[in-house]
């Protein structure tokens, strides 16, 4: 078994990464059926390959990352400035209308709760540098995965000129919560929807 942070390479998300993609959907968990159109998991899977191998959304390759260890894909990481991101909401409905078509539309009217916490939600301010989605393999825990992917967004940050990283969590994932505690974020607000509730947390750099 590979223990020391050390091993950890993290490199540029390949858009044929079946595992990249798979990691960034699980990075979502619930909030996937919204996006995708559906809660059945060849569809899910299917549209989130689709999003990773394309460019010009927010859950492209383009703006990922991925931890290897050993050659294999532990973990994945998408970063990017907010007005990056904001700029992104448009091509990414668009990708998936243009995909999904009347199954989207259908879905998010039997789920308008769900439709309308994603769509007004603000996950960060203009002067942040933000991680969209973190997620690692459940068999690469105690491996360093979540702390090495966070500092090398941090370090993508500041190179950047980012004085600031942000990211989202849900108030019921304890697990990353305190990850992300535990590596400097603290709480800036809250964000309570319908649908979830998540924390802002953002840190620091300089």
């Amino acid at each position: 078994m590979i223990s020391a942070e050390g091993a950890i390479t993290i490199l540029k998300a390949d858009g044929r990464s079946a595992v990249g993609a798979r990691l960034n959907q699980m990075a979502l968990e619930y909030m996937a059926y919204t996006l995708a159109g559906s809660e059945k998991k060849r569809i899910v899977s299917g549209t989130f390959r689709k999003l990773w191998k394309w460019k010009g959304n927010r859950f492209s390759h383009q703006y990922a990352f991925e931890a290897r260890v050993g050659g294999q894909t532990l973990g994945m990481i998408t970063c990017y400035p907010i007005p990056v991101l904001k700029r992104l909401a448009w091509p990414t409905f668009k990708q998936l209308l243009a995909y999904r078509k009347l199954g989207l539309i259908g879905y998010n009217l039997r789920h308008v709760k769900s439709l309308y916490s994603m769509i007004t939600m603000k996950e960060g301010e203009d002067d942040e540098f933000h991680i969209g989605t973190i997620a690692a393999l459940p068999e690469s825990r105690g491996l360093g995965i979540g702390s090495r992917l966070l500092a090398f967004a941090e370090e993508q940050a500041a190179l950047q000129g980012f004085a600031k990283c942000s990211l989202t969590v849900k108030k019921e994932n304890e697990l990353a919560f305190k990850l992300y505690k535990r590596m400097g974020y603290q709480i800036t607000g809250e964000i309570n929807k319908p649908a979830f509730s998540l924390y802002r947390m953002a840190k620091m750099l300089v």
